[in-house]
């Protein structure tokens, strides 16, 4: 066998890789961009938008481009994959996370250094006001058609655009959102925004084990602490009961959400990919 250095690097078939800056806030961002092979229906294929696209695009397109081959037996059809992803090598780079996903400071911690958070409106800015219809402008991509799909973080992120830009995307995705990090002005800002707000479509989901420790952590080190932040975070109970008023404010049958059965905050995700694209293309 030939050495590893004779090996061409994997690529994904059909992908392409752009630097973005920015102009909101000059921040620069890696887009990843996938479409589906063969022509494009009659206005553009659905768009979905994937945050911390440097874990997670790879994980979309093979998604779509497996499910989309029997949307019959799937419920899942052709869809473009847009990732944004921080500048680096990290999986998740934390430090940007906190900056761009979050619209101020956490409410359960002590005060962070300046500039270290709220750049949530800058973030949102540069995803609904550049690169959508700039892209919506190059490529055949339905402008009506856009999902936004964050974890964690950045599920919160979603959740805080859908309340400040409801019209911005079509369908939103946010699974395991950090409600913990301001929940309180979560809720005002959704209250106000969403009530008697027509098109917004939103599927919500956590994982059954994300409000206590799942039994295959139980043994590990740091057990207590992690039962007492998991305790303080609520993200099961926070959740059901945002799912409750969401039904109030959001109209008929444009909420989906669910409490995955065995399951955990990183567990969870693989499962609620699926049903977020079944959902969007709805």
């Amino acid at each position: 066998m030939s050495s590893s250095a004779a090996w061409p690097p994997v690529a994904l078939p059909g992908t392409q890789a752009r630097r973005v800056r920015a102009a909101s806030s000059g921040t620069a961002y890696r887009v990843g961009v996938w479409l589906p092979p063969g022509d494009p229906p009659p206005g553009g294929f659905p768009a979905l938008y994937v945050l911390d696209a440097q874990a997670l695009f790879g994980t979309f397109v093979e998604a779509v481009r497996r499910s989309s081959r029997r949307p019959d037996a799937t419920g899942i059809g052709p869809a473009a994959v847009i990732g944004i992803a921080h500048e680096g090598d990290a999986l998740y780079d934390e430090a940007q996370r906190r900056r761009d996903f979050s619209f101020g400071p956490p409410a359960q911690e002590a005060p962070p250094a300046a500039g270290s958070v709220g750049g949530g409106p800058a973030f949102l800015a540069f995803l609904a006001d550049e690169l959508a219809p700039a892209l919506a402008a190059e490529l055949p991509l339905d402008a009506a058609r856009q999902t936004l799909f964050g974890h964690s973080l950045a599920g919160h992120f979603v959740l805080q655009a859908l309340a400040r830009r409801p019209d911005a995307f079509r369908t939103w995705a946010a699974v395991s959102p950090s409600l913990w990090w301001d929940e309180a002005g979560l809720r005002a800002q959704l209250a106000a925004t969403l009530p008697g707000q027509r098109g917004a479509r939103l599927f919500m989901a956590v994982g059954e084990w994300e409000g206590e420790v799942p039994p295959w952590q139980r043994e590990a080190p740091g057990y207590e602490q992690l039962v007492a932040r998991r305790a303080q975070r609520r993200m099961v109970e926070s959740a059901q009961a945002l799912a409750q008023d969401l039904r109030a404010w959001l109209p008929d049958g444009e909420l989906l959400f669910s409490v995955f059965p065995e399951e955990d905050h990183a567990s969870v995700l693989m499962i609620a990919a699926q049903r977020a694209l079944r959902f969007s293309a709805r």
